[in-house]
């Protein structure tokens, strides 16, 4: 049976005329039927990401019972895990206006502000800069050139022994862990938060570094990452701070996990291939998203 429809059965939701909506680290489903999204990530074995699904779902509950734009997970006994998938599933929101809103990276920065003074009850994991970067380069060796494996390797050692040094000029909390506007749904007439499978508690700061990669990787201009600032009411030079530079340094590499294990894709394994040129030769090569 495909894993959506054991997921759905286990969960006792309608899979009829499913349709995918996002496929990299995760599989990304809506079911119409049900008015729901389920989540599927292959990880068998990895009690870590399970660990962590675990914490989304008991947060964003707890979120949801303090009004914050989080998008809810469905009350069901969850997250379940399917013949090596880890499954969540989650209300499925709708835009009702007549032209679809698009988010502004200020509608992040607002939300981010009302999530960093947030205290929930449950206990979160704790911040990995570099993710699951490490176990990739492991399983899916074939991707990569012995050359620019091990240059990756050597790069993880650097930013973890970094890391260590670290003193987060914003302090320590709960973060959303992939804090861009790509992941920001509107909600009839808001915006609110999903994708929340990288939560941890860490520095605060390392939820800005999407915003500041925006004109640094992805050939935004530096004044959304200004008008960023304003709305969450710091300096926009925090971007110079050696702590900023660490943990940006650390999403860039991190960022190549996702692209590691969809390599059999050759638009994945191109845009893999050139973030890597960029990263090791130091290029500012404007990368996509794929």
């Amino acid at each position: 049976m495909p894993p959506l429809d054991a997921a759905s059965a286990r969960l006792g939701l309608n899979a009829d005329g499913a349709h995918l909506l996002h496929l990299r680290a995760n599989a990304v489903y809506h079911l119409p039927e049900a008015n729901a999204v389920v989540r599927l990530r292959h990880a068998p074995g990895n009690r870590a990401a399970l660990e962590r699904l675990r914490s989304a779902i008991l947060t964003t509950r707890w979120l949801a019972d303090q009004d914050f734009p989080a998008i809810r997970p469905l009350p069901l006994d969850q997250p379940i895990t399917v013949n090596g998938w880890i499954v969540t599933a989650w209300h499925y929101v709708t835009d009702l206006a007549v032209s679809p809103a698009v988010p502004h990276p200020s509608d992040v920065a607002g939300l981010l502000r009302s999530l960093h003074t947030t205290r929930p009850p449950t206990r979160i994991p704790a911040f990995d800069p570099l993710g699951t970067l490490r176990a990739d380069l492991g399983r899916h060796a074939g991707a990569l050139t012995d050359e620019h494996r091990l240059w990756l390797l050597h790069r993880c050692i650097e930013i973890e022994q970094a890391y260590r040094h670290l003193d987060p000029p914003l302090g320590q909390g709960l973060l959303h862990g992939d804090a861009h506007t790509g992941n920001l749904f509107r909600d009839h007439d808001h915006w609110v938060f999903g994708d929340w499978d990288s939560i941890a508690y860490g520095p605060l700061l390392s939820d800005l570094i999407p915003a500041i990669m925006q004109h640094h990787r992805f050939g935004h201009p530096r004044r959304d990452w200004i008008t960023f600032c304003q709305h969450y009411g710091v300096d926009p030079d925090l971007e110079h701070h050696p702590t900023a530079l660490t943990l940006r340094q650390a999403r860039e590499l991190r960022s190549l996990a996702a692209y590691l294990r969809a390599a059999e894709r050759p638009d994945v394994r191109a845009e893999l291939q050139r973030r890597l040129v960029s990263l090791i030769e130091g290029r500012s090569i404007t990368w996509r998203p794929v």
